[in-house]
Parts: structure tokens; sequence; C-alpha cells
């Protein structure tokens, strides 16, 4: 038995992808002096709350969930902010480094670790919203305790059907709501393709990435985080065939691909919707000029 407590996420429980990259992670943390127990839970939300109320030493949950603990790290998932793999990559990496450690901690919490979990894709019901400009007055499913998300459905003129992880594809499935944003990872799992049917469709444009983070709390080894951070960021190659494979996995019929002129309106509509996220204080503006320095390069 582990001397601490580790929450992870996974919606679909032990069996899940999630828990089974913990175990790993478990493995990797005996070798650095600490030994976790895993606690599995398919509702992130109480898994955060058993974190914050100090019932777990250390979480394994999605970057959107991290804003309450650490918005340095949350602000990768910014709205249009990473526009591919390898620019997440590069931006993982570098915020694992020792000389950005002290935007990995805030004096309660630690982040220990960040994992790639798929871009993220608007899927809508009818194809024929794959515009930015299509979305306004639109039904978006939301998650409600997302601030970014909120502020973005207000920027495009949407409206905002307050969901979560675990109700957002039914509502999507069964036409509460017009548009509904995720991975390609949930397009099988959740069923998506009920909602899309054969008028609805992917918009192949990532507008955000969604990741998954370890976080920490009290008393570990030092330098713990650091060595922790480092071997997650060495994982992402690992990780990646299975986030392609998902992608590839997603019939042609269901994809939609951007053109060029709506692309820009997309790059606009997000680039507003993110400068007034880090003007409001929910994005960090030095991790969001960091990641636009590196997709500039």
């Amino acid at each position: 038995a582990g001397d601490k407590t580790l929450c992870v996420y996974d919606p679909s429980g032990t069996s899940g992808p999630v828990f089974q990259h913990a175990k790993k992670y478990q493995a990797a943390a005996a070798q650095w002096g600490v030994g976790f127990d895993l606690k599995p839970f398919t509702d992130e939300g109480v898994a955060a709350a058993d974190f914050r109320n100090g019932k777990c030493d250390a979480a394994l949950i999605t970057g959107v969930r991290m804003q309450q603990f650490n918005k340095a790290t949350f602000s990768l998932e910014a709205v249009g902010l990473v526009p591919s793999y390898d620019v997440l990559s590069a931006s993982i990496t570098t915020l694992a480094s020792p000389k950005a450690a002290q935007l990995m901690s805030n004096g309660t919490y630690e982040v220990a670790g960040i994992f790639p979990s798929g871009a993220v894709y608007l899927y809508v019901r009818d194809k024929s919203l794959s515009g930015a400009q299509d979305l306004a007055g639109k039904k978006m499913c939301t998650m409600s305790f997302d601030k970014a998300a909120n502020t973005m459905v207000s920027v495009v003129g949407a409206q905002a059907v307050a969901a979560d992880i675990s109700s957002f594809a039914s509502k999507f499935n069964n036409g509460s709501c017009d548009v509904a944003y995720a991975p390609a990872t949930a397009y099988t799992p959740l069923e998506l393709h009920k909602g899309l049917g054969t008028a609805g469709a992917i918009v192949r444009y990532p507008i955000a990435q969604m990741t998954l983070q370890i976080v920490i709390r009290g008393d570990f080894p030092e330098g713990f985080g650091q060595q922790s951070r480092t071997w997650a960021a060495s994982q992402f190659g690992a990780l990646m065939p299975t986030l392609k494979k998902a992608e590839a996995d997603v019939p042609a019929h269901h994809w939609l691909d951007v053109p060029a002129d709506q692309k820009q309106s997309y790059d606009a509509m997000l680039s507003k919707a993110r400068g007034r996220m880090v003007k409001d204080g929910v994005y960090d503006a030095t991790v969001v000029k960091l990641v636009e320095t590196l997709a500039t390069r």
C-alpha cells in the first residue's frame, strides 16, 4: 500500500486508458520515493473536490478542471492557442523545464505533469454551421464550471446550454444543443455519431487542446515535482498514437474541412476571445505569450 493517494479521473473507471496510464505513473513515482494508492473516479467534479478537501494527496484530472488549482497550466488549453500537436509537445516540454518551475507551483498546489489528451473540435448537428459566424444564436453545450468556455460562447453570440463531461453527449445526441466540443477520442465511446447523424459534421479545426494534468499538495520529497514533470513530458510520443488513431477512426463523411477564408475567421474569433480572457485574468498572460511565440517558430 502506498503512503500517498492519487485520485484518478477516468470516465471508464479502472478499465479506461487514463487509469492504465496512471499505473505507469505509479510505477515511475515509486522510483522517486513515493508510493501511490490509485483511487478511481468516474465523476471528475468529485475527484477534484476530494483532492481540494484533502482526501487525496494528488489528482489526475483534465486541464479545464485545473483552473481552480493552477491558472498557468490551465492556460495551455486556451482557445485557439495551440494549433498543432507539435506546438503542444514543445509547450509541454518548455513548461516541464526547471526554468518554468515557478509557474508550476503557487505555494499550495504544484502541477507535477501534463499529458496530451486530444485536439478539441466543434461537433455540429448541421454541417452548414461550419463557419465561425454561423454559431451566433445557436445552442452550444458548455461546461458550466468553465469560465473560459462560457466567455467564448458569449464572444461568438451563441447560447450556452449548461452541461458537464458526463451529460454533454446525451444533450448533443438528443438535440438539446446544436453544437458541442470534444476531442475525437469522445466520438466512439460517447456515440456522438448519433447527434451528428447524416446532416452533422466535426469541423476539422482544433479550437483548443485538451490535456490531463497531475496536481499534488502537501509533503512530497524535494525535487519530486520536477522529476514528475520531466517524466510526464517524456511520455508525449507514447500517447500520440492513441489520439491520432481516434481521429483516423472517425468516418471520413463526418469530417468537414474548413476553407482557408473560414479558417481566418476562426483564427480571428478565437484570438479575440483569448485576448479578452487574458485581460479578464482567466488565462495566464505569461503562458499565453510563451505558447504564441512557440507557435510562430
